[in-house]
């Protein structure tokens, strides 16, 4: 197929397409002679003959100029010689079969003489026509259409360019080719690509960083987070930060990121929150003023450092420093009952007495009862330690061993326990051990509570024990007593050191190690309380989440 572009000389200007100095095309040879002349002849016959002729004379003159020059001035097509090559860009010309034409100065500066050649042999060194070629694309639509792209030099540099085409069409408007200029913008998209580089290595940083970190507006609203925070707290850009982390409508008291707007410097507090799955959280939260071009605060990002574990190890190293001082006036009274019950013992053992000396060995078991549970307690609760879970494990058989071990003391004290479990025991991996505890520890309080209810005289106290499956993997737990409640003041207290209702009738250890069962276990406890009416503990313990089993330490 002959291109109709095909032949013709590049950059070659036709006869008459140069631009005379006045404006006006150049004007052949012999055609200026006979003008000349004939100006001549009008001028003598103007002023030898009469008026009327020499008008007429001039007259047709003039109409003789103008239709030669008109017809010269249609005919000629006016062109500006070497505009294309003052153009900071590279410029061809192209036929329908991507051969190039014509070509700037700069395009063959960079690429060489290619007239003739196909434009990707050129700029792309390829044996075939690119894939999405916006050329191609234009003499196929006889639109004008555009893409970014790459080309190498002669030098073999890769330049990056934006590639535009124009097709070109013939006085039938039929496309004949088209024109391709491509504008080097290699140092834009440099920038560009370092930008995005930049911007990539500060999310990545942003993300990797083991903190929760949000950014916040004037309203507390959360405009961005990173991967830390979504995997806790689930996606929460657009809701208020107190509602994420707190449950709450309302603004915190002593909000760090409010103080950072209204003073423009770096806060600190310490808060608990609660996850999307419920967990009960400890973080130490620093807020920090983002500033725009103006150097006003524009938003405010709030970075929080998990502390729980950190608050936990507190929390043991506390007790051992502690364990002493405050145990101390307990196991002294204990150590009293020990030498008034031996002393019981031995007079009866003189008077030949059975029933003194009965008497003194009830009061020497209880007080070493006293003594055996405040160790247990103290050593579990002040000592790390790591779950046993072993396999086929039916916390229904533990809780009814608990039921019979408890049955005869809540009798004794005139309290009724009540056991409910599942029809169908259900199996499955958990530390024995530290059910029996927990639950022990949990009803034992719970009779307490009963045992030292001041309107203890008009109740009839009850203690039920239930355990129940919950979902395929996992169980759930409830203590649940009648008893004196817990004060709202001191119920957000019952896990703190030695904190205890009973006064000196409770070491203070129990829930807390109730407490740290739970945590072994990866389970969730929720208490409900209220004072004069009783308390209800729940823990959920799932089944399948415990980490590996270790050896115990025997003491």
């Amino acid at each position: 197929m002959t291109s109709r572009l095909e032949g013709k000389t590049p950059r070659k200007a036709f006869p008459g397409q140069r631009l005379a100095r006045g404006g006006l095309p150049d004007v052949p040879g012999r055609t200026f002679v006979a003008l000349t002349i004939l100006a001549v002849v009008t001028g003598v016959l103007c002023v030898a003959s009469p008026r009327p002729i020499g008008v007429a004379v001039l007259a047709l003159y003039l109409v003789a100029t103008g239709i030669v020059l008109r017809r010269m001035v249609r005919g000629s097509p006016v062109r500006l010689s070497g505009w294309h090559d003052a153009l900071p860009c590279y410029l061809v010309m192209l036929d329908e079969e991507l051969r190039i034409v014509d070509s700037n100065r700069m395009f063959h500066a960079h690429f060489g003489e290619a007239a003739g050649r196909r434009c990707y042999e050129v700029l792309k060194r390829r044996t075939g026509p690119c894939p999405d070629c916006p050329t191609r694309k234009a003499l196929d639509s006889g639109e004008t259409c555009s893409r970014e792209d790459s080309v190498v030099t002669l030098q073999g540099e890769t330049v990056e360019v934006v590639m535009t085409a124009t097709p070109l069409h013939d006085r039938r408007g039929r496309v004949i080719g088209a024109i391709e200029m491509a504008v080097d913008v290699t140092e834009a998209v440099s920038l560009r690509q370092e930008l995005e580089r930049s911007r990539s290595h500060f999310q990545q940083l942003f993300n990797s960083v083991p903190c929760y970190i949000t950014v916040q507006d004037r309203s507390l609203r959360i405009l961005e987070s990173n991967d830390w925070f979504r995997k806790d707290f689930g996606d929460a850009i657009g809701r208020y930060c107190h509602d994420v982390y707190k449950r709450r409508d309302r603004i915190c008291d002593q909000c760090p990121v409010m103080a950072t707007f209204e003073d423009g410097e770096v806060h600190c507090s310490e808060e608990t929150v609660s996850t999307d799955g419920g967990t009960l959280v400890s973080l130490i939260v620093y807020s920090m003023p983002i500033r725009d071009e103006r150097g006003e605060i524009s938003a405010v990002m709030e970075v929080s450092t998990n502390i729980t574990e950190v608050k936990q190890l507190q929390r043991r190293l506390a007790m051992v420093g502690l364990a002493v001082a405050e145990m101390a006036h307990r196991i002294k009274n204990i150590l009293m009952g020990l030498e008034g019950g031996i002393y019981v013992v031995n007079a009866g053992f003189e008077a030949g007495d059975q029933a003194l000396v009965a008497e003194g060995w009830q009061m020497v078991e209880r007080n070493v009862k006293r003594v055996s549970r405040i160790a247990k307690d103290l050593l579990r609760a002040s000592k790390e330690r790591a779950p046993n879970p072993q396999p086929d494990i039916c916390p229904a058989e533990i809780a009814r061993d608990v039921y019979g071990l408890f049955l005869d003391r809540a009798e004794a004290e005139g309290i009724t326990l009540e056991l409910e479990v599942d029809d169908e025991p259900y199996h499955g991996n958990f530390d024995e051990s530290g059910l029996h505890n927990m639950l022990s520890n949990l009803v034992s309080n719970a009779i307490d509570a009963c045992r030292f209810d001041p309107e203890g005289e008009h109740k009839r106290h009850r203690v039920r024990l239930s355990c129940h499956r919950q979902g395929a993997d996992a169980i759930c737990v409830e203590v649940a007593d009648n008893g004196a409640g817990i004060p709202e003041e001191t119920s957000e207290r019952i896990y703190e050191r030695f904190f205890s209702t009973k006064g000196l009738h409770g070491t203070g250890l129990g829930l807390l190690v109730v407490q740290q069962i739970v945590e072994e276990h990866r389970g969730t406890i929720q208490i409900s309380t209220a004072e004069g009416k009783g308390t209800t503990f729940r823990i959920v313990l799932p089944s399948q989440s415990l980490p590996p089993a270790r050896q115990d330490d025997p003491t």
